[in-house]
């Protein structure tokens, strides 16, 4: 399976993901890593955008990563996901939904709607799941917002 990662140049490869574990992330609390990826280019570029809000767009390389093929994905339904999950600011529930899956360690990826766009899907890898040294991270080009975007 192919997702999609736009990342700054310098941490476009990094296995360890540091920055999620030291700031926590919608679906994972501080201290615990994660790797964000979208289902599609389109989503991760909108996802990118939101996060960098007005501050200057540093260098973007966009990333394929490619999931071994016999990797299982957890879906949580609709009915499963914690009240709250796409509240702005982040909520405290979806951290500890997704801080119970990733100390779980029972799949390698946790498949979940975007906050931005419902319908479009958003991938939680977990790296401490042992098939995560398997996940492959290619840097495939540089990446920048057509200037219409990034006003």
């Amino acid at each position: 399976m192919r997702l999609w990662r736009i990342a700054h140049r310098k941490y476009a490869l990094d296995r360890h993901c540091a920055g999620a574990a030291l700031y926590g992330g919608r679906w994972n609390p501080i201290g615990l890593p994660a790797l964000y990826c979208g289902g599609t280019i389109a989503i991760t570029s909108l996802e990118k955008l939101v996060r960098l809000g007005t501050t200057p767009c540093p260098p973007l390389v966009l990333v394929a990563v490619d999931l071994p093929d016999a990797s299982a994905v957890y879906e949580p339904g609709d009915n499963t996901l914690p009240d709250g999950w796409d509240a702005l600011p982040l909520s405290t529930a979806a951290q500890s939904f997704g801080g119970e899956w990733l100390r779980r360690g029972d799949t390698l990826a946790m498949k979940i709607p975007s906050v931005i766009v419902p319908e479009e899907a958003n991938f939680v890898i977990n790296p401490l799941h042992p098939d995560y040294p398997q996940v492959q991270l290619t840097a495939l080009r540089p990446f920048s917002f057509d200037r219409r975007v990034a006003k």
